[in-house]
């Protein structure tokens, strides 16, 4: 039998850094290690935004591609959207809203039962996430 590889969702703010080779990417890397990574198509949607809006060239866009290539996409079905919508209602009960772009991703974890990397504070206090967190200085 093969070994099952555990998953992690990597939220943009993960994705941006490693891409970029950002210093606090090394902190993420160590704890993705031997894990099957996985992206929201939120964070997708982000890191092209980001790159169209920069106007990047030929040449960058291909190097995201490639970054991009190494994740698999969870898109949106009907288990998504639930659990997004269950999560946005309880965020907003509780006082503490989660932005569109955040519950999706968060959501994702969620759905996977799976921890979400990312350097956000808003998604610290998101019940049943688990979140994988560099600390700050």
């Amino acid at each position: 039998m093969g070994e099952t590889i555990d998953p992690i969702v990597l939220d943009s703010s993960v994705v941006s850094y490693i891409f970029n080779r950002d210093p606090i990417a090394r902190y993420y890397v160590e704890r993705m290690r031997g894990n099957r990574q996985y992206i929201s198509f939120q964070t997708l949607e982000e890191a092209w935004y980001g790159a169209h809006s920069r106007g990047w060239g030929a040449r960058r866009m291909q190097e995201l591609t490639s970054h991009l290539e190494r994740y698999e996409v969870i898109w949106p079905d009907t288990d998504l959207v639930e659990v997004c919508a269950r999560l946005r209602a309880e965020r907003r009960a509780s006082g503490r809203e989660l932005n569109m772009a955040d519950a999706w991703i968060a959501a994702t974890a969620i759905m996977l039962n799976c921890p979400l990397a990312s350097h956000d504070s808003h998604f610290v206090e998101v019940p049943n996430l688990q979140l994988i967190r560099a600390p700050i200085p």
